[in-house]
């Protein structure tokens, strides 16, 4: 009888770890429909490369990090790819940004500096799907 009792007990206590575990880590996010080759390459990289984490998941901003919504008025796919290859040349040459980067005090991630950009993280295919996908306006919503 304590046997049984025993087995019971792992197994209750094997299925309560597998609940447990597949509620853990949160939603696998899904690209929003209609995306172009090029812009789910771009909204993957968001993923990739952790933008939601200062950014929103769906691009609304957050403390840590502006929004990224109608980036089309300031913005072409070229001048994004540079500012995310060296965010704080860009920053110094254009004084909106510099106002803008004053609002936030974490700068793009990087292994040092404030703002050192992704150039060593991702490669310029990847920057420029990146900029396709922040050029959506308004950004696709779906995750």
């Amino acid at each position: 009888m304590d046997l049984l009792r025993w087995r019971v007990s792992v197994i209750a206590g094997l299925c309560g770890l597998v609940v447990v575990a597949s509620s853990c880590g949160g939603r696998r996010p899904t690209p929003p429909p209609g995306l172009t080759e090029v812009q789910l390459a771009g909204w993957q990289a968001y993923i990739d490369l952790n933008c939601a984490s200062c950014h929103g998941d769906d691009r609304e901003g957050k403390r840590s990090g502006p929004a990224l919504t109608g980036l089309g008025r300031y913005w072409t796919a070229d001048k994004l790819v540079s500012y995310l290859t060296d965010p704080d040349a860009m920053v110094k040459a254009d004084t909106r940004l510099a106002y803008k980067a004053e609002k936030f005090a974490i700068g793009m991630p990087g292994h040092s500096g404030k703002s050192p950009g992704y150039e060593n993280k991702a490669r310029a295919e990847k920057l420029r799907a990146l900029a396709e996908y922040l050029l959506i306006d308004p950004p696709p919503q779906g995750r």
